[in-house]
């Protein structure tokens, strides 16, 4: 059964290769190679190592966010290890069509092997991490939502999808807020109900249930007792969304000489992240990206060989990272048989630990 499903795995991901490649082959083939060439060319030294450090500064923060929220909840994983796992992380979710949560297992697996942190409280600093991640990327798209209302090119239909777009993130990010700020475990409650209608597996659930209710109780920690921690990672992700967001300014400055107004940004942000979770159905978005952006840079009158090249050079970059992240993957051997030092712990030394584990940062 196993390798039954390890088999439709891979003939699924290699239909998503192939169906990327191909629409990509198409975008170039319409184009033209020679033009989007011509663009890369004009870049220079100079606008190419400002990409890469643009991808490397985004990089680095991706990781020190974690690495505080890590160390607020007092988990002892070292530096190494952390990198990894969030690199490798970043790799899955990029090469899924899953962008933004795809890798958070992949992330936690590689973690466990390597912490006496219990499985809930890693697991809450993934998902606090992710959380806030995406209350950083809202508080820019709601600016930007009003910067595309008040833009006259914009048309009706697309103004009404950015809305709906807006409020569906921000209806379950407050959801999610308020269940762990406020610990009111939805999350778990909804688990147990389910024992209802799946009498079956009614052992099954309650133990998952358990297991749900403990990462919610150390989710609230971050917002009640280590509220200080979470803020400066809170900033972090900010500062994530910073160096996204002015990737376009950075490209075409340096190869075309144009300098975009804040609206034009924020145009080209909202749209792009839109674009992204509706599109990102290729391993790393391939074609399907590309086509997007013409669609989407045309909005700020930049040509198609532009709007390619510029979505090719950074992801060329961040394949370097993905490259990187599959290493540590294959390095760890998530198949790997042995017990992860999360489970060698004792189990007594929990309830002591809760009250223990204060901010290692002091903040």
């Amino acid at each position: 059964m196993g390798n039954r499903v390890k088999m439709k795995k891979t003939v699924t991901f290699a239909i998503s290769v192939a169906v990327g490649l191909g629409l990509l082959g198409g975008v170039l083939y319409w184009v033209g190679v020679g033009g989007i060439l011509a663009q890369v060319s004009a870049l220079g030294a100079a606008g190419l190592l400002a990409v890469i450090a643009n991808v490397i500064l985004s990089m680095v923060a991706y990781v020190m966010g974690w690495w505080v929220i890590l160390r607020i909840y007092g988990v002892d994983l070292p530096l190494p290890t952390a990198i990894a796992a969030r690199l490798g992380g970043y790799a899955v979710s990029y090469l899924t069509p899953t962008l933004y949560f795809g890798g958070e297992p992949v992330r936690a697996i590689m973690a466990m092997r390597r912490t006496s942190a219990t499985g809930p409280r890693l697991i809450a600093t993934i998902v606090v991490e992710r959380f806030l991640g995406g209350v950083a990327v809202l508080v820019f798209l709601i600016i930007g939502t009003f910067t595309v209302a008040l833009h006259p090119e914009i048309d009706v239909s697309s103004r009404h999808s950015v809305f709906a777009g807006m409020a569906f993130i921000s209806f379950w990010l407050l959801i999610g807020l308020v269940n762990f700020a406020w610990n009111f475990k939805w999350i778990s409650r909804a688990i147990r109900w389910l024992k209802r209608p799946f009498r079956r597996w009614a052992n099954g659930l309650e133990r998952a249930a358990n297991k749900v209710s403990e990462t919610e109780d150390e989710i609230a920690n971050a917002f009640t007792h280590h509220w200080r921690g979470t803020l400066l990672a809170f900033v972090i992700q900010l500062v994530v969304t910073f160096l996204v967001f002015i990737r376009p300014l950075i490209f075409f400055y340096y190869s075309s000489a144009v300098v975009f107004s804040p609206g034009q940004l924020w145009i080209l942000y909202v749209f792009n992240l839109m674009l992204s979770f509706l599109l990102w159905i290729t391993p790393g978005g391939l074609g399907t990206s590309e086509a997007a952006m013409i669609g989407i840079f045309t909005l700020v009158g930049i040509g198609k060989h532009g709007a390619v090249a510029y979505s090719l050079i950074f992801k060329s970059v961040e394949l370097i990272f993905v490259a990187i992240g599959v290493m540590c993957i294959v390095r760890v051997g998530l198949t790997r048989t042995g017990e992860p030092r999360s489970r060698r712990r004792s189990s007594q030394s929990a309830p002591d630990e809760r009250k223990q584990h204060t901010d290692r940062l002091d903040l």
